[in-house]
């Protein structure tokens, strides 16, 4: 059973890089349709039938491979005139949140030029809300008690799961043109630990059980070296920061942070860390970006409002133009986040399906309802 498991995770390990697809299809390529059965050896492999992808997946549950349609970003969007759009029960106000990836008053220091973007074009109060952990940002969707909320791939899926009514806006889109990031393993630099294998025995910070880059791509690689998550200590820190800032503390011997995180060591939060003394060891495959997502419940106009100024106006840009986030040159205008995001891209609920695989993959507990 243990051989068997190791084989499957190895199967499914590269399944998070959609985005970085080799196209197994010629001009001759016979047509597929969603489902039809694939070749092992076509394992990861995309194909393209007409203007729709489709990549070779394994399923643990059939034991099959088959090819599953890949979900395409649209990008181009009409601008829709908000002041012809029927009103009628929109809410008083509109409150946005977002999954803990650093501390609170940064987030809200960063996330102050969507704010203000939503409070112009809608014409009513805009608030942030901050949560302090994925649980409880997940909690709040649950309960309706946010409208919009920035998203992990996992805790989309897991909100969704424990009954969330949400529907995917959008995601982000970077300035080289891609829609994923991702997950990093960092050590001292003077650390012997050259890789995932060498975390046996070891204390290892994760970020939070659902988050995707920070504990269920990890897990993944955790399992398809050979380890077994109880071969070593887990040390859940509930943001991206505060994996990293626990490394620098000595709290563990390594850390897992999206690559944002990592990127900023030596600065900012990360100031009393010298970036030189840090080595990064493992890097995953691309991850798809989360989505933004608007709750369900909300006014068909409402919700068309939302996505309209999202995918029209939150991007670089725009931003420039109104000196949002006190941006006046485009390459350096921080949007949400960091300065790599330069605008958004329609999503479906399917795009994250290969995450869904991983989850399945890795039986994580955490994927679950």
């Amino acid at each position: 059973m243990k051989n068997t498991m190791k084989a499957v995770v190895a199967t499914v390990f590269a399944l998070t890089s959609t985005f970085a697809m080799t196209s197994t299809a010629g001009a001759s390529a016979p047509a597929v349709k969603n489902n039809d059965k694939c070749l092992k050896t076509q394992y990861g492999k995309s194909t393209k039938t007409g203007t729709t992808s489709f990549k070779c997946t394994f399923s643990t549950k059939t034991k099959k491979y088959t090819w599953t349609k890949v979900a395409a970003e649209l990008t181009a969007v009409p601008a829709i005139d908000l002041t012809k759009l029927d009103k009628t029960g929109w809410p008083s106000k509109f409150i946005v949140g977002g999954v803990p990836a650093e501390n609170v008053a940064s987030m809200q220091t960063k996330w102050g030029g969507l704010i203000q973007l939503f409070k112009d074009e809608l014409g009513m109060p805009v608030e942030f809300y901050a949560g302090t952990s994925y649980a409880g940002v997940i909690e709040a969707s649950i309960a309706n008690k946010v409208d919009m909320v920035a998203w992990g791939a996992m805790s989309y899926i897991v909100s969704k799961l424990n009954g969330a009514k949400i529907e995917p806006l959008g995601m982000t889109k970077a300035t080289d043109g891609t829609s994923s990031y991702t997950s990093k393993l960092v050590v001292p630099t003077s650390s012997s630990i050259t890789g995932i294998a060498g975390l046996k025995g070891k204390t290892v910070c994760f970020v939070s059980s659902t988050s995707t880059s920070g504990n269920l791509i990890p897990t993944e690689a955790i399992l398809a070296a050979g380890l077994k998550l109880s071969d070593l200590t887990q040390s859940f820190k509930g943001t991206h920061d505060n994996s990293i800032l626990g490394l620098g503390a000595g709290q563990c011997d390594a850390a897992f942070a999206q690559e944002a995180t990592v990127a900023a060591i030596g600065t900012g939060t990360f100031a009393a860390m010298s970036a030189s003394n840090y080595k990064t060891i493992w890097t995953s495959s691309p991850i798809p970006n989360g989505p933004f997502t608007i709750r369900a419940t909300l006014p068909a106009s409402f919700k068309a409002a939302v996505k309209n100024i999202l995918l029209t106006k939150l991007n670089k840009t725009y931003f420039t133009q109104m000196g949002y986030n006190g941006c006046s040159l485009i390459a350096t205008c921080t949007v949400v986040e960091d300065a790599n995001t330069a605008s958004f891209v329609t999503v479906t609920d399917a795009f994250y399906d290969t995450i869904r695989k991983v989850c399945e993959a890795t039986k994580s507990s955490a994927c679950k309802a």
